[in-house]
């Protein structure tokens, strides 16, 4: 297997562009700056006379850049939005001991950059062939809100795109190629019960008691166990009762449920289990399917491209499930951050994302390769 990296220039762009982007605070609290983010990207690709389409979705900001409009043969996702933090300083990169610190530093920023420049040098390299923009064999979807659910976004724009083959660049590491993600369920419990003074509670009847024993009633419904966790699970991720008093048997109590489920679980049925083993009232506030690829070719040719990297699956949940629904088959991949996003520590191992660039870098020419002299996919693995 070759095992090359990006020129030193190419390193650098890849590097400058990173920094620029996370020093703008691209959170969602501070809706002007993914604008301002936004608008970052939109200048650069006009200094690079690259054509783009922008939208604006319900104040989201996204950005297309394809070969014609609303179609590629191959699309590549990342997003510019990054999570909320309280150390403004985040906003700063650093480099230490080969790695790049930063709020979005993999999760998504870098992304963005590294798609940036594989779209500018392909598209350069076509010109010097005689070709155009619509020549190219892949485009570039990045979006605004992944952070928050992408509908605004992926959920939104990528109706309209056609694509054979996508490619996700937010999860995933230098050895693995992310095929399937769980999907999301997620509940909110809702306990009536009757108030009365904390000094006679037996005139009352505690909201919060009746809410516990609902939740152990529950937990026997995700008693799954396996060494690898791919089966459904539920976490209690918030839970409130009464109303601040201290004095006051509650008379109502609420909890959020954030279940995760397989592609062999049918949310329904979880919902309809869980409805019919306890008392609480349950209100659906979010149902996001899983994400599965079928089997295809571009997988294969993005493994034989990228050493030793395994096929396998991951437990969160990203935008790719938005063109999966679709039927489109497509992956996950990134560069190493050892599991440091949304942490205080995020940070990119620089190496990793170079090595991404060379891997989709080779990956792109020989789709290019194929597209031009109309041979079958699957003869570029050979």
């Amino acid at each position: 297997m070759r095992k090359t990296l990006p020129a030193p220039d190419i390193q650098q762009e890849v590097l400058q562009l990173t920094k620029d982007l996370i020093r703008i605070p691209s959170t969602q609290s501070r809706p002007s700056d993914i604008h301002q983010c936004a608008d970052f990207i939109s200048q650069w690709l006009s200094e690079n006379n690259i054509t783009f389409d922008y939208y604006n979705i319900q104040n989201v900001p996204s950005i297309t850049v394809l070969p014609t409009h609303g179609k590629t043969p191959v699309l590549l996702m990342s997003h510019f939005d990054v999570v909320e933090v309280e150390n403004i300083s985040l906003f700063s990169p650093e480099e230490l001991n080969g790695s790049l610190f930063g709020r979005g530093a993999i999760d998504d920023k870098y992304a963005v950059a590294l798609s940036l420049v594989l779209f500018k040098n392909h598209l350069n390299r076509l010109k010097q062939q005689g070709g155009v923009q619509k020549d190219m064999s892949f485009g570039l979807l990045l979006t605004g809100d992944e952070e928050v659910g992408g509908f605004n976004g992926v959920g939104a724009i990528s109706k309209d795109i056609h694509t054979d083959f996508f490619i996700t660049i937010d999860g995933g590491n230098p050895e693995l190629i992310v095929n399937k993600e769980k999907g999301i369920l997620q509940l909110i419990l809702t306990t009536t019960g009757k108030a009365a003074h904390a000094a006679r509670p037996w005139l009352g009847r505690n909201a919060f008691d009746i809410l516990v024993n609902d939740y152990r009633k529950i937990q026997e419904i995700f008693n799954d166990q396996a060494p690898d966790h791919w089966h459904k699970t539920m976490v209690l991720s918030n839970c409130k009762a009464g109303n601040g008093s201290t004095n006051v048997v509650p008379d109502r109590a609420v909890a959020t449920l954030d279940i995760r489920y397989t592609e062999h679980d049918d949310p329904d049925e979880i919902l309809a289990t869980i409805e019919n083993a306890i008392q609480s009232d349950v209100t659906v506030k979010t149902k996001e399917p899983v994400f599965s690829s079928s089997p295809s070719p571009y997988i294969d040719l993005l493994v034989h491209h990228s050493g030793n990297a395994r096929i396998g699956f991951e437990h969160g949940a990203s935008d790719a499930r938005f063109l999966s629904q679709r039927g489109i088959p497509g992956v996950i991949c990134g560069a190493e951050g050892e599991m440091s996003l949304h942490t205080e520590e995020e940070h990119i191992v620089l190496s990793s994302m170079y090595d991404l660039y060379d891997r989709l870098d080779h990956f792109l020419l020989d789709i290019t390769s194929t597209l031009q002299t109309d041979t079958l996919l699957t003869d570029a693995c050979k």
